[in-house]
């Protein structure tokens, strides 16, 4: 194999690496913000700027490294490899966020999830590029490259678009806020006056959370969607939504709650 095709494997496998770092180090801050907060906010913040830091630690720290290396030795090792680029993970990342926005809160903030990054890279590449069988198909076939290239891609398809339209109410709260709307949007016209308010609490958990004790009220507004709800002895007694607030009377009518329960 000549140094050129073997340079076009390793970044191959290289760019796979970083963009299934990138994928899981997103996929596990959900879990986390969510753990934390109840529901992973800004997330959708996260996915972005990591991605953009991704793409630009790539282009300047990672792709002349890699193809001047020589990989048998025994830095490419996976123990020693994690470890290295763990560290080289934290330091660029400190690089570019420390010298673009001048802020050590920052770089702290999300210092553990560029060490995730490294650490997740450094593990992947390392087992990856002793691979002779997956480097002969590499070199051998470019639409397998190609296929090679995207898949971390649809990682996050299945994370971000499979799950939440197929389990909305188990990954609602893992979901970016865009995401979250979505589901909203989808979910509450499948409701009815008369209709009892635990099923629909459940299918997006957290949102309706001040409505206790199986009372309570709530009108929202998005780009697209608005809706007003009022609950009373744990069932909706009033429900309206349309496009924008425009389209429906927004006004909490408090007489509807007082009356008794049947």
């Amino acid at each position: 194999m000549t140094n050129k095709k073997l340079n076009n494997v390793k970044q191959t496998i290289g760019f796979f690496s970083m963009t299934i770092s990138w994928t899981l180090m997103n996929i596990l801050n959900s879990i986390y913000i969510t753990l934390e907060d109840g529901k992973a906010d800004d997330s959708g913040v996260i996915i972005f700027w990591s991605g953009l830091f991704i793409v630009v630690s790539w282009a300047i720290f990672i792709i002349f490294p890699l193809s001047k290396l020589d990989h048998n030795r025994k830095l490419f090792q996976p123990i020693f490899f994690t470890i290295i680029s763990s560290v080289y993970g934290v330091l660029t990342y400190s690089i570019i966020v420390g010298g673009i926005f001048q802020s050590l809160e920052l770089v702290l903030m999300f210092l553990p999830q560029a060490f995730v990054v490294g650490l997740s890279f450094g593990l992947s590449y390392s087992f990856l590029i002793k691979s002779k069988r997956l480097i002969e198909l590499l070199n051998g076939k470019p639409v397998s490259r190609g296929i090679f290239f995207l898949a971390p891609a649809f990682v996050l398809v299945f994370f971000l678009w499979f799950l939440p339209l197929i389990a909305p109410n188990l990954v609602y709260r893992f979901m970016p806020d865009a995401i979250r709307q979505e589901i909203v949007i989808k979910t509450i016209p499948k409701f009815n006056v008369g209709d009892e308010i635990k099923p629909l609490k459940k299918a997006l958990p957290g949102y309706l959370d001040h409505i206790k004790n199986g009372s309570g009220n709530m009108s929202a507004s998005m780009e697209n969607f608005a809706f007003v709800i009022q609950v009373h002895c744990g069932k909706i007694i009033r429900l309206e939504y349309g496009k924008s607030q425009l389209e429906i009377d927004g006004t909490i009518y408090g007489k509807l709650q007082e009356k008794p329960c049947l």
